[in-house]
C-alpha cells in the first residue's frame, strides 16, 4: 500500500518590487508591532507603507505594487493539502495578520544592524530556511551546479540558468519553465527544508511531499527568474558567490563565511561540508568584501572579516591580522600602495600605526597555506607544517 503523499501548494513567487530593493521586507518587518493583529489593508499600509491606489470590487483600496505581501506569510491548510505562502514573517490568525517570532527576529535585526550586511544576512538566512525554489537553487549551486546571470554591483540581471556539473544547462525562462519544476519534483524534500519539515512533523504529518500549483498541476514559474534574481540580490549583497562576471560558484565553506555561522547544518544543508578556509583564501575574500570604489579598506574592519573568516577569537584578530600581514609582506605577497590616518572612529591602524587607519594593498595570494595562529591558539609541540595539513 502506498503512503499518500503531503500534497504543497506553491503561489507565484513575487517577493520585493525590485532586485535592488532587498530591504523591502526587513524594515516592513521592523514596523511591525510584536503581538498586534493587521488586517490585511493595515498590513500593506502601516507595516509595508503601501499608500492604497487601487479599489477591488468587495474589497478594501489595495496599493499598487502589493502582489509581494502574500510572500511574507506562512503555512496554511488548503482543503485537503497545505499551502506555503512564502517565508513566514507574518501569519494568519482568526481576525487578520501577526507578526511571527521570525518575523520579529529579522526586524530586530534590521532595527539594531551596525551595517547592512547584518540585516542582509538575517534575512538570505530566513530565504533559505523557508523558501523551497531558493533552497533548491542554493543547494544545486552547492552541489557543484553554477549559476549564470550578469551581476553588475551585486545586482542580478538579464538571463538566468543553471547548469550541472555534467554540463547540462537549464536556462530558467520567463514563463513554462518545465525543467526548474523537475528539478523541484526530484529534490522535494530538500527544497522543503528543516523548518518546514518540523512544522509538518507538529501536525502529525511525516510523509513525503509533492508541489503542486494553486490551481492543481505543477507550481508556477511565470516570472520566475525575474522573482529568483530578487532572492539572488540577497547572497550577493553578502558575497556568498565566488566568480564572474556571468557565470558565478558557491561552496559549503564560502557560505557559511557570507552568512557568519559556523556550518551550514542549522539550515538543511548538511551534505555541504564547509570547505576551511586557507589563510590566503580568507584573506583575498576578507580584501573583497571591505575594499570600498576607491581601493581603500579600514584596517580595523579587515581585521574583524579576517578573524571572522578565520574563526579567530575577537581578542585576537588584530594580532592576528598584523601577523599574517608582516609574513606575506616578507614573502613580497602585499605590498601597502597608500596609506591614510582616517578618523579615530575608524579603530586601529595597521600596526598600531594611527596614521595608516585606512590603506590600500596589492595583494598575490599562493596555493599555500601560511596558518597565523596567535600563541594561545596553537597546540604546544605542533610543528608549522602539520598545521598547514590541518587547515
Amino acid at each position: 500500500m502506498n503512503t499518500p503523499l503531503v500534497r504543497i501548494a506553491l503561489p507565484k513567487l513575487f517577493l520585493w518590487s525590485e532586485a535592488a530593493r532587498i530591504q523591502e521586507y526587513p524594515e516592513a518587518a521592523s514596523r511591525a508591532e510584536p503581538g498586534r493583529v493587521y488586517s490585511r489593508a493595515d498590513l500593506e499600509r502601516v507595516v509595508f507603507d503601501i499608500a492604497p491606489t487601487m479599489e477591488f470590487k468587495g474589497g478594501a483600496p489595495r496599493g499598487k505594487g502589493t502582489d509581494g505581501v502574500i510572500n511574507t506569510y506562512g503555512m496554511e491548510r488548503s482543503g485537503a493539502r497545505y499551502r506555503i505562502n512564502g517565508i513566514s514573517l507574518f501569519e494568519r490568525v482568526d481576525k487578520g495578520l501577526r507578526a511571527t517570532a521570525e518575523g520579529v527576529a529579522l526586524g530586530k535585526a534590521f532595527r539594531e544592524a551596525d551595517a547592512d550586511v547584518d540585516w542582509a544576512r538575517a534575512l538570505a538566512k530566513q530565504l533559505l530556511r523557508r523558501d523551497p525554489r531558493t533552497r533548491l537553487v542554493i543547494g544545486l549551486c552547492l552541489a557543484g551546479w553554477q549559476l549564470g546571470v550578469e551581476a553588475p554591483g551585486g545586482i542580478p540581471t538579464g538571463a538566468l540558468s543553471l547548469t550541472s556539473p555534467e554540463g547540462d544547462v537549464l536556462e530558467i525562462a520567463q514563463r513554462n519553465c518545465d525543467g526548474f519544476n523537475t528539478l523541484l519534483r526530484d529534490n522535494a524534500e530538500h527544497a522543503l527544508g528543516p523548518c518546514w519539515r518540523a512544522d509538518l512533523l507538529a501536525l502529525g504529518e511525516t510523509a513525503a511531499v509533492v508541489w503542486e500549483g494553486v490551481q492543481g498541476g505543477t507550481p508556477s514559474t511565470n516570472d520566475l527568474p525575474t522573482a529568483l534574481k530578487k532572492a539572488l540580490a540577497v547572497f550577493f549583497h553578502i558575497r556568498a558567490f565566488d566568480g564572474g562576471p556571468s557565470t558565478w560558484g558557491l561552496n559549503a565553506g564560502g557560505l557559511a563565511g557570507a552568512l557568519a555561522v559556523e556550518n551550514l547544518v542549522e539550515l538543511g544543508f548538511e551534505g555541504a561540508a564547509p570547505v576551511r578556509l586557507t589563510d590566503d583564501e580568507a584573506f583575498a575574500r576578507a580584501l573583497r568584501d571591505c575594499t570600498d570604489a576607491e581601493g581603500f579598506l579600514i584596517v580595523s574592519q579587515l581585521g574583524e572579516r579576517f578573524g571572522e573568516l578565520l574563526q579567530v577569537p575577537d581578542e585576537d584578530r588584530a594580532a592576528v591580522l598584523d601577523s599574517y600581514i608582516r609574513t606575506v609582506m616578507y614573502h613580497d605577497q602585499l605590498r601597502v600602495l597608500d596609506r591614510h590616518p582616517g578618523q579615530p572612529r575608524m579603530g586601529r591602524g595597521l600596526f598600531g600605526e594611527p596614521g595608516a587607519r585606512r590603506v590600500r594593498f596589492e595583494f598575490t595570494p599562493i596555493h599555500k597555506t601560511t596558518n597565523v595562529e596567535t600563541e594561545e591558539q596553537t597546540p604546544a609541540g605542533s610543528s608549522s607544517e602539520k598545521q598547514g595539513e590541518d587547515r
